[in-house]
């Protein structure tokens, strides 16, 4: 009987914990992501079952908007059937095309009456390969925030053809305080209207679309529209296969974001509650952000398109937002559209998890780069030279670290006087390995010795490493900044000269300061190899290294050299030290 009741105990028990896990209280307070997205969901179809849309349903059978391919320049690319204009909606048009400029202190913005889309995007204040401005934009695309719709009793449509009314002023400059709308209508006649209404701000990178259809509910079909960017964004490196190894499409929904969209060969279709869309490269952005009602319905296509005289091929995706359309006379969503760097603070200021869509390496390694990040930006605010920054950072961290290496560089000088000891219990016990070691562990412990204790300073220095590594490599901040001479850019390598060829691991660019920094390399191996068996190591490494890091940024050459030769002045500190404690230890004995 008593066995009886602590089952029935135990099983009540797992009941109640079960029954707690599945109340909003419990998943409130315990999986506050899980719920935020369940919640939304459901808000999302709670509204959608009211205007009686079914997302898979609606568009199971059809093909998502997309753009003509006549802007691709190098290669031919199978995309799905476009958007056609339609008779029935659109006869001729024979307005000529018609572009208007918006100049402010951070961009050039260029549009076009044709889609009332975006054509161009130049960043002022960040350079190119050659010293030009940013553009973000592919030249002769088009389509970049253009509308597309499925048509009631007929096929499907897309504006990006369609010559809209726009502004006579065709060149509009705005100051930093400055606010200026662009207006632009397509009138089908009968009261029926498409208004897409851009307000823009002169001291950011952001501006808003406002999208507006007036009387079109008897021709938008399936209750859903799209506001598309298929041209993707322009590389804007040297090193394309570098700028291309962070190209990827981003799909937010709530805290969750997905930048899994990497098959060239498939189109990703999800429904959903999404809060935003975006195309990255390896430092810029842009970012499709509803304002009023999250998306409905995202779309993503990969095209891995062929440049001329380059081996890697440029990442071009194509992205579709769907929005819910009410069916109502006056329909109309407000976007932000986004394009500019991939800064942290910038990103954050939206408060809508946008910085998520950066790298900062696995989470293990986040809260390092975060950190890095942060102590150069504020060292920054003081010192205008990001070389000089990294050198006052390798004295910081040195100076932090200094306690924990100095016990493992005094660890290791100990082992390296006990080396003579070692060898006569290997010459006297070495045909029992058994004995051998545990006579080599009794010394230790007699002489206070950590064997490990050498390993400690590579350990430190591993996640620092790699925290630098991406922070050099993928941060705007770091993108251009030069230290002096020949080192122009501290997250590129500092190529003096390059190869007629390339060789593996090393490739075809001679660079410096991996040199040096395997020279120092070179220095604390031989002040760390105790073992006479193991002299080869001392070159073996460092030869290694100096291979691998030569790609690498000069930023984190730079540190890693100046690093080393700061651990090479501890060791001969600790060596001294050492040396004038023996002397005196011997002068007493002599004394006594």
């Amino acid at each position: 009987m008593e066995f009886d009741k602590k089952t029935l105990l135990a099983f009540l028990l797992i009941g109640l914990v079960l029954f707690l896990i599945y109340t909003p209280f419990y998943q409130k307070t315990f999986m506050p992501d899980q719920y935020e997205r369940m919640q939304r969901q459901k808000a999302l179809q709670d509204s959608l079952q009211a205007i009686g849309f079914d997302p898979e349903t609606a568009l199971a059978d059809k093909s998502q908007p997309s753009i003509s391919e006549e802007y691709r320049p190098l290669q031919e690319t199978k995309k799905e059937p476009g958007f056609e204009k339609k008779a029935s909606i659109i006869t001729t048009d024979d307005r000529a095309e018609q572009h208007i400029t918006i100049s402010t202190p951070v961009f050039l913005a260029t549009f076009s009456n044709r889609g009332a889309s975006l054509i161009g995007f130049t960043l002022k204040e960040f350079l190119g390969p050659e010293g030009e401005n940013v553009e973000l934009i592919p030249a002769d695309a088009y389509g970049t925030l253009g509308l597309s719709f499925y048509q009631i009793g007929g096929d499907t449509l897309s504006t990006h053809d369609w010559m809209f009314d726009s502004p006579r002023d065709t060149a509009i400059t705005l100051t930093e305080k400055d606010q200026r709308q662009l207006v632009f209508t397509y009138d089908f006649g009968n009261g029926k209207q498409i208004k897409k209404l851009y307000t823009f701000y002169g001291d950011r990178y952001d501006f808003h679309l406002d999208v507006k259809f007036i009387n079109m509910h008897d021709v938008i079909a399936e209750k859903i529209y799209f506001l598309d960017a298929p041209a993707g964004l322009l590389s804007t490196e040297k090193r394309l296969g570098d700028d291309m190894h962070y190209a990827k499409a981003i799909l937010a929904s709530g805290t969750r974001v997905e930048k899994d969209f990497k098959d060239s060969k498939k189109v990703y279709r999800e429904s959903g509650a999404f809060d935003w869309l975006a195309v990255r490269t390896k430092y810029f952005s842009l970012t499709l952000i509803p304002e009023k009602k999250p998306a409905i319905f995202a779309r993503i296509q990969l095209d891995e398109v062929e440049v001329s005289g380059q081996k890697d091929r440029w990442k071009q995706y194509d992205v579709s937002l769907g929005m819910p359309f009410l069916n109502t006379p006056r329909e109309g969503d407000l976007f932000r559209i986004y394009i500019g760097p991939l800064d942290d603070d910038i990103l954050k200021s939206y408060g809508r998890n946008l910085e998520k869509m950066m790298d900062f390496g696995h989470k293990i390694i986040q809260p390092f780069s975060l950190a890095i990040l942060w102590t150069f930006k504020k060292i920054h605010t003081v010192v205008p030279n990001y070389g000089v920054v990294l050198i006052i950072f390798a004295f910081l961290i040195k100076i932090i670290v200094w306690p924990l290496t100095h016990k493992s560089y005094e660890s290791m000088n100990k082992i390296k006087k006990l080396q003579p000891k070692l060898e006569e219990l290997k010459a006297k016990h070495g045909k029992d390995q058994q004995r051998y070691q545990k006579e080599m562990m009794a010394l230790y412990k007699q002489e206070k010795v950590n064997p490990m204790g050498g390993c400690l300073p590579m350990v430190l220095q591993m996640p620092l490493l790699w925290g630098l590594f991406i922070v050099f490599r993928s941060t705007i901040e770091l993108r251009g900044a030069a230290f002096f001479g020949w080192i122009q850019d501290l997250s590129m390598p500092d190529t003096v000269f390059t190869l007629p060829f390339s060789l593996p691991i090393y490739g075809d660019s001679v660079n410096v300061l991996p040199l040096l920094m395997g020279l120092t390399m070179i220095l604390q191996q031989k002040m760390s190899v105790t073992d006479p068996k193991q002299k080869a190591m001392v070159y073996i490494m460092p030869i290694f290294f100096t291979l691998l890091f030569n790609t690498f940024p000069s930023g984190l050459n730079l540190y890693y050299a100046l690093f080393n030769l700061l651990s090479i002045l501890q060791q001969r500190l600790v060596v001294s030290k050492d040396s004038n404690d023996g002397t005196k230890e011997q002068k007493s004995i002599r004394r006594l």
